[in-house]
């Protein structure tokens, strides 16, 4: 009589500045027999490396990594291996982050406050259905889906535009950079203010600042 090959397990790679976060995830891991712990990285520079060298079904990624935020990590780990779910799981949560997250193709976003009890079940609903949002941020995200007048995320362009405006760059200066022209940008930004309800370029910077949007 043949052996009955053991069920796959969820491979889990943490990205994450704070030893205990890894540290947490590698005991759930122990916990948890479909769950194995496949490693860990605590800065930007090797993440990408590392969790692919690893091949995991689950990335469990800060959004921020010591004075960096995890927005284009999330971005080149899709890219290179599209299989990959990525799970922000951080201590910081609005809707607006949890719309940027699902618009880069996260496959979930978990406050660290959530359980450790619950996580597993969690992360099994990633992988079965594909997403999952912490309840504790649905409710939010989702109203302000549905309400048209809920001021709305930035588009990836948008931030672009607005990352090189808190770098001071002129609209020439992103217009060249982004091979777009003056007049595009120009666009972008006006569309930008009418749906924030800012007046100028540095109330955009502001207002992407205090929802994390950007650095």
């Amino acid at each position: 009589m043949s052996d009955v090959p053991e069920p796959r397990r969820i491979g889990v790679f943490s990205i994450d500045d704070h030893e205990i976060v890894h540290a947490g995830l590698e005991r759930l891991a122990e916990r948890e027999p479909d769950f194995v712990f496949l490693g860990a990285a605590a800065s930007v520079a090797s993440a990408e490396k590392d969790a692919l060298r690893c091949s995991p079904d689950i990335v469990m990624l800060d959004l921020f990594i010591g004075e960096e935020q995890g927005w284009s990590l999330c971005r080149d780990l899709l890219a290179a291996s599209p299989t990959t779910k990525v799970v922000f799981y951080t201590g910081y949560g609005n809707a607006q982050l949890v719309d940027r997250a699902m618009l880069l193709g996260a496959s979930g976003y978990i406050l660290k406050a959530a359980s450790m009890s619950a996580l597993p079940d969690m992360l099994r609903t990633v992988v079965r259905s594909g997403q999952y949002i912490d309840p504790a941020l649905l409710k939010e995200w989702v109203d302000a889906r549905r309400v048209t007048t809920e001021k709305p995320a930035f588009s990836e362009r948008e931030l672009s535009i607005v990352t090189m405006i808190a770098a001071g760059l002129d609209n020439y200066a992103i217009a060249e950079r982004m091979n777009l022209t003056f007049h595009t940008v120009k666009f972008h930004i006006g569309k930008m203010l009418k749906k924030t309800g800012e007046s100028n370029r540095a109330g955009l910077v502001r207002y992407a600042k205090e929802r994390f949007l950007i650095e």
